[in-house]
């Protein structure tokens, strides 16, 4: 199940990495709590993974690199994370919290709501948190598959996540429509998986920021896969 989403920390993350504010934390007397610190600390190394894994590949990154571009101690960083396979799952996950939250959206529209529009919305969501979060898609689409096993297991895990919402969407279109009938569990994950591909491959030679882009394409699959019983109006 995707983890819960930690507001203060998103924020802390979104300003360093959209503004690239690195002032020094306090060392001394402060005004700040240590869960305050420690999340600042937390955001810090997390943005800092980022960078440098999109810059050098996951196999390049070293502690050493992540720790001097985070501005924190080598004794804060083993602390907080233990490892760079640690720092790399926190930032991963960050993003796959955001993803999650944003495609679930616009399927708690409720009764009354377009069922298929409710999908075009959740893919639309996708794509463009995708793109909002730069260094972080690109670390989670390229890099993982050369993270290790947990790194692996927990991108199989989101991929279950978005083929449940996915499998919401197409329910309640069945609900209005009869002839819709919901995919397997296995075709649902091999619809998400060729999303997965059709990212990575725009990632690769569009860049990130052209995501959006792929929005009718996405559609276009779900729409032939999941609502194939249903002729175009």
């Amino acid at each position: 199940m995707a983890e819960e989403i930690d507001s203060e920390l998103i924020a802390e993350v979104v300003r360093l990495s959209e503004r690239g504010e690195r002032a020094e934390l306090p060392r001394h007397r402060h005004d700040l709590t240590r869960e305050q610190v420690a999340s600042a600390q937390r955001a810090r190394i997390i943005v800092a993974t980022a960078e440098v894994v999109s810059e050098v590949g996951y196999p390049g990154a070293s502690v050493r690199a992540i720790i001097e571009r985070a501005g924190v101690s080598s004794k804060t960083f083993y602390a907080l994370y233990g490892d760079k396979e640690s720092a790399f799952l926190a930032a991963y996950t960050l993003l796959d919290g955001v993803v999650l939250e944003a495609v679930r959206t616009p399927l708690r529209l409720g009764d009354g709501a377009d069922p298929r529009a409710m999908a075009r919305a959740g893919v639309s969501a996708f794509l463009e948190t995708l793109a909002r979060w730069p260094l972080f898609t690109r670390m989670h689409a390229v890099e993982a598959r050369g993270a290790g096993a947990r790194a692996l297991a927990h991108r199989n895990r989101v991929f279950a996540e978005l083929a449940r919402a996915l499998s919401e969407a197409i329910r309640a279109a069945a609900a209005v429509d009869e002839r819709i009938t919901v995919p397997s569990e296995p075709v649902l994950m091999a619809v998400v998986g060729g999303i997965g591909e059709l990212v990575l491959q725009r990632i690769v030679v569009d860049g990130v920021a052209t995501l959006p882009e792929l929005a009718p394409t996405v559609v276009d699959l779900i729409e032939r896969v999941c609502y194939s019983r249903v002729p175009e109006e």
